[in-house]
């Protein structure tokens, strides 16, 4: 601001100092015209001139001054807005996007080296004056007749996408924006969108082939689980059936093995059933609605009590606990967090399980707090990756999946989900949902 000031006021000086000059000049040249037409004497007539010349000099000196100071205020003003149009220019000029100016008849009466080199022109100067129609095929010259200029016209501007035509005659996407400048000009600015096309079309078409290879991989896994099933269904039926038909002849090591092979198989078919609820969940619909989380905790620690009574818990829910999501997979997550802090404080004299929420800068988070078996930091990565165990696989059952559900549960939610732990002290998991 102070260099502008300081412009100013030097020009001003420049002005004021041409004009006297100018009005020195014709002075002394009309002195000089009229000493020697009258035949009078030059220096009398420059020096000491008559009163009523004196008037008429003075008035048109006064004229003469103020008409070159106006003359000479619009020369810098002219040079001013020359020095800003080469600067704007240049800047123009070393855009990277396509800039064009478009005069009312569609002509261009400026362009830039990088509109020049979108369109396969090896000069800016090719361009200038030839019409918009150049650049563009016949149908997409009737979108800009029929649909972009006149919303150009109604808002003043248009942005969007359209596909240009080079000198050779090969089209490519491209983003364009339009604004109106003034009446009679409207610049456009090019970009050339054919990396970014290329690249949404290869992911569209990974997205193709990822989503055939799971819908394959689904019915490969429906197959093979049901097939595990039928095999798992004759191996436990043939094994109570020999337990039946042969108890009083088999030995006790025997019956032993036949419980053996019961429980594998009731353990087998555990963890086929939790592989399908994991596989689906990626592919489930997510129907959204308010779920009392609150009314789900205090349900699920019923039915866990109703299952083991012999066990003194004490749940601990939180009230008016609401969120919005798929009230069938927030129970699913909720009951595997829930049925681990059940299921590991199973060695707890006084159990403590409890489900609540803390507002961390206004968000939400929900929590799950026993005060069982707990577990190392260093291992909390590895709680949510399918088939790991921590604990004791013959102390603590289970088919090491629950976590890894509830994660994808979470996920699906918009939502994360971490847990903390201290050895002997217990384990705190948190999620969020969105």
């Amino acid at each position: 601001m102070a260099r502008r000031e300081t412009l100013l006021k030097s020009d001003q000086r420049r002005i004021l100092f041409i004009g006297l000059g100018f009005v020195a000049m014709a002075y002394l040249l009309n002195c000089i015209i009229d000493a020697s037409v009258n035949g009078e004497n030059v220096y009398r007539k420059i020096f000491f001139p008559g009163s009523r010349e004196i008037a008429v000099n003075l008035a048109s000196l006064s004229v003469l001054f103020l008409f070159s100071a106006y003359v000479l205020n619009l020369l810098l003003k002219r040079r001013r807005l020359e020095e800003a149009l080469v600067k704007y220019q240049a800047g123009m000029d070393v855009s990277i996007d396509g800039i064009a100016i478009l005069n009312n008849d569609g002509e261009c009466v400026y362009v830039n080296s990088s509109c020049a080199r979108l369109y396969g022109y090896d000069s800016h100067r090719e361009l200038t004056g030839r019409s918009w129609l150049s650049f563009y095929g016949d149908g997409e010259a009737k979108r800009f007749n029929g649909e972009i200029f006149p919303s150009v016209s109604r808002n003043g501007e248009w942005r969007g996408e359209a596909v240009g035509m080079k000198r050779q005659g090969t089209v490519f996407p491209q983003e364009i924006s339009l604004s109106r400048m003034d009446d009679k000009h409207t610049i456009c600015i090019v970009r050339d969108i054919t990396r970014r096309k290329n690249f949404e079309e290869e992911l569209e078409r990974k997205a193709r082939e990822l989503s055939a290879t799971n819908r394959d991989l689904e019915s490969f896994s429906y197959s093979l689980t049901h097939d595990m099933r039928n095999y798992l269904t004759r191996s436990s039926s043939a094994a109570q059936l020999l337990q039946e038909n042969c108890q009083g002849t088999l030995g006790e090591n025997d019956l032993h093995l036949v419980r053996v092979i019961c429980d594998a198989n009731q353990g087998m078919e555990e963890l086929i059933n939790d592989m399908l609820v994991l596989s689906r969940l990626s592919q489930s619909e997510i129907r959204r609605e308010m779920v009392d989380l609150s009314g789900m905790g205090r349900s699920i620690a019923a039915e866990l009590s109703m299952a083991e009574p012999e066990r003194m818990v004490q749940f601990v829910v939180a009230p008016e606990l609401v969120a919005e999501g798929d009230s069938h997979l927030l129970k699913i997550a909720l009951g595997n967090l829930l049925g681990n802090a059940w299921k590991y404080t199973r060695k707890v004299p006084e159990t403590r399980v409890e489900f609540g929420m803390v507002d961390r800068n206004g968000k939400k988070e929900f929590f799950v707090r026993d005060n069982g078996l707990g577990f190392e930091m260093k291992d909390a990565d590895r709680l949510f990756e399918p088939f790991q165990r921590l604990q004791n696989a013959k102390e603590f059952p289970g088919t090491g999946i629950g976590l890894a559900t509830v994660q994808r549960i979470i996920q699906r939610h918009g939502g994360e989900v971490w847990g903390e732990g201290d050895p002997g002290k217990g384990a705190v998991f948190y999620f969020t949902l969105q």
